[in-house]
């Protein structure tokens, strides 16, 4: 694993949390490095917006006010809810077979450590087969946005059983051909997430 890569895992996990400050001589001497790989793993996260240069020194983790979080949760339902339509018209038995496998997981990684990349695994899962990956990669990008601020998220395991209803449902539809019925549902699941999250910041 990369330094970039571990970075970007404790941005993501909550380890190091919106706002953060990353200087680069702290992360140098934590990770056994020089300052020319730390500079090197934080323009690279800075290229995936994930954090934002602080010139000579080193980086601060994003952190969005509600009002800009609230567009990129509506960002989601427009690009995925689109995606998902356009999935479940392309997808073939193998499709089919892929997601709920990846729902299975998905299942079982819900409550637990680790929860978020099951989730990220199951919505993939879903899209692959619209053959867009510029708009996976936009959705990717739009994800892990509200992942920076959501190891509050770790509060959505009171949430569980009605999340993974929301799965299975959105997962139900989309196999049976049914787009705008799974879309619909996953626009109600993306938005219930927002609405756990924005009353908890502050």
């Amino acid at each position: 694993m990369t330094l970039a890569d571990t970075l970007r895992e404790d941005i993501l996990s909550g380890a190091l949390p919106a706002g953060t400050v990353l200087l680069q001589t702290e992360l140098a001497t934590r990770h056994g490095t020089s300052r020319i790989p730390v500079r090197d793993a934080l323009q690279r996260l800075a290229a995936d917006r994930l954090v934002t240069l602080i010139p000579g020194k080193g980086a601060r983790v994003i952190a969005l006010s509600p009002a800009e979080l609230t567009e990129v949760f509506d960002l989601r339902v427009l690009l995925e809810c689109d995606l998902l339509v356009r999935a479940a018209q392309s997808a073939d038995a193998d499709a089919h077979a892929a997601a709920e496998t990846a729902l299975r997981k998905s299942d079982l990684d819900a409550g637990r450590p680790g929860w978020r990349q099951g989730d990220a695994a199951f919505h993939a899962a879903l899209y692959a087969p619209a053959g867009r990956p510029r708009q996976m990669a936009m959705i990717a990008e739009l994800r892990d946005t509200c992942a920076v601020h959501t190891h509050r998220y770790d509060r959505l395991i009171s949430k569980t059983d009605q999340w993974l209803a929301d799965h299975q449902g959105i997962f139900d539809c989309w196999r049976q051909g049914k787009g705008s019925v799974a879309a619909a549902l996953l626009a109600r699941h993306i938005l219930a997430a927002r609405d756990h999250l924005l009353p908890q910041m502050g």
